[in-house]
Parts: structure tokens; C-alpha cells; sequence
């Protein structure tokens, strides 16, 4: 089931049971990452969420439930060991060594791990154990 799915069978959901907050605030949602097309990729979707959650960190806009509410759609944040250790395999594995390696090891992340890592935590590992 695809995220936007999954998004609207919770609208449903919380309109059967007269959840008017859930329901309003998955409206809201719903309208966001359904703009471009009705039927947006996983990828935009986590995308246009995670915007979401920092333009309402720099401006205080949503509640803690309304955050809550979005981090439930939004894929498990690998911690830094993790992350750490999937790049220092994908180093090992590929005999990467210099910084013009980055954009491979940037790559190999985006396209293995899309929204489960922080960047700029990633950049930072990947400067560390290549100088």
C-alpha cells in the first residue's frame, strides 16, 4: 500500500469514527501532497512531509499532535550508528578514499535509504572517515 493510500484509508478511518481533528488534519495532508498529481510516489510524499515538519519547527504552526500525526507516515531515522556503519561498509566494499568519492557514497545512500537518514549527518560521517 502506498503512503498516499495508506493517508487516505486513515481520513476514512477517522471520519467513520468521528475523529474531526485526525480527519481534518489528514485533509490537510492529503491536499498538500496531492497538488501536482493525485497520486504522488512515496518519495514526494515523505518529501512534502518532512517540508512540513520543518517550516512548522522554524514556525511553531503545528501542534505536538498534528507532528505526531505526520511522523506516523514518515520512515524510521536510522541513528547515527547505523548510518555510520552503512557508509563505513559501502566505503570498505567499494575501496572509496578520497572526498571526490562523496557524490558515490551520496548516491548509494539517496538511492538505498531515501528518507531514513538525515544529510547532513551523513555528510559529516562521510567527511570523517574519508580524511
Amino acid at each position: 500500500m502506498s503512503l498516499i493510500e495508506k493517508i487516505s484509508k486513515d481520513f476514512m478511518s477517522a471520519y467513520k469514527d468521528k475523529d474531526m481533528e485526525k480527519k481534518n488534519f489528514l485533509g490537510v495532508i492529503k491536499t498538500e501532497v496531492t497538488k501536482e498529481t493525485k497520486t504522488p510516489e512515496d518519495n514526494y510524499v515523505v518529501g512534502k512531509l518532512k517540508s512540513m515538519v520543518k517550516n512548522a519547527q522554524s514556525t511553531n504552526s503545528l501542534t505536538e499532535y498534528e507532528l505526531n500525526t505526520i511522523n506516523d507516515y514518515l520512515p524510521t531515522q536510522m541513528t547515527e550508528e547505523v548510518l555510520r556503519e552503512k557508509i563505513s561498509d559501502f566505503i570498505t566494499k567499494e575501496k572509496l578514499s578520497t572526498m571526490k568519492d562523496m557524490g558515490k557514497i551520496m548516491g548509494y545512500l539517496k538511492s538505498n535509504f531515501e528518507g531514513e537518514y538525515d544529510g547532513k549527518l551523513a555528510s559529516t560521517i562521510i567527511k570523517e572517515l574519508l580524511t
